[in-house]
């Protein structure tokens, strides 16, 4: 496909009413009467619906406009076309918990709750773009049996990532008293690699359910390559 200035053809009354709505956008003019547009052949349309969907996210979060253009390349003009379109803030809102990543989902946007939760509740930016470093296959939420995980953080001298006693033991309490009270809670993330599976997030949560005597809870898996994807479904696709 071949790409042209725009200002190289469009009169000018027509290219600055295109800069006040799409500038420095690439840009599709279909054909009259083309069945399906480009963005469906494409699957630039899935794109734009998951980079707004992060965006309204963001300005949900208190983000200022003018961080959020930066973050994403865009006009602070085209920016307050998403954020202020009242139809696509009330079809999906983003909450700490199974529930909204279960919304998420059936949307196909489990990634974008897994990031939203990860940068605006957990603060944990360095997962959140070391999850952006590859393409990830994320299944969830489900639910599975917790007895098939184990923690990866907390204050023993074996675990991947260690945690203070008193500071862990903290919010393993915190939890137990969330769950007691009956308020929503988040599902866990789990990454999967060569059959293993890995606590990734939320190891306090996990650690208050198995002590409660939770059986299984939704979890969120996500996985690098496809021979990973391929090995879960095979062995634990009946949780799906």
């Amino acid at each position: 496909m071949k790409y042209i200035n725009a200002k190289d053809i469009l009169p000018e009354n027509i290219l600055k009413q295109l800069q006040t709505y799409a500038a420095g956008t690439l840009l599709y003019v279909p054909k009259e009467g083309e069945e399906k547009s480009w963005g469906e052949i494409s699957g630039y349309r899935a794109y734009l619906l998951k980079r707004n969907r992060m965006i309204l996210n963001f300005f949900q979060y208190g983000v200022p406009l003018e961080e959020i253009s930066n973050a994403f390349g865009l006009s602070k003009e085209t920016v307050k076309k998403i954020v202020y379109n009242k139809k696509q803030r009330e079809e999906l809102t983003f909450r700490p918990d199974v529930s909204s990543a279960e919304e998420y989902a059936e949307c196909g946007l489990l990634e974008e709750w897994v990031h939203t939760y990860l940068l605006f509740e957990r603060k944990n930016k360095e997962f959140s773009d070391g999850l952006y470093l590859e393409d990830r296959y994320f299944i969830g939420p489900v639910k599975m049996p917790l007895t098939l995980f184990h923690r990866s953080s907390g204050p023993e001298e074996e675990m991947k990532w260690r945690v203070n006693a008193t500071v862990f033991q903290g919010r393993v309490k915190n939890w137990t008293a969330r769950i007691a009270d009956g308020n929503a809670t988040p599902p866990l993330i789990i990454g999967y690699t060569a059959g293993t599976f890995e606590i990734n997030c939320n190891n306090p949560l996990f650690e208050a359910l198995t002590c409660i005597g939770w059986e299984s809870y939704p979890v969120i898996i996500w996985m690098t390559q496809r021979t990973d994807y391929e090995d879960f479904r095979e062995k634990y696709g009946d949780f799906e």
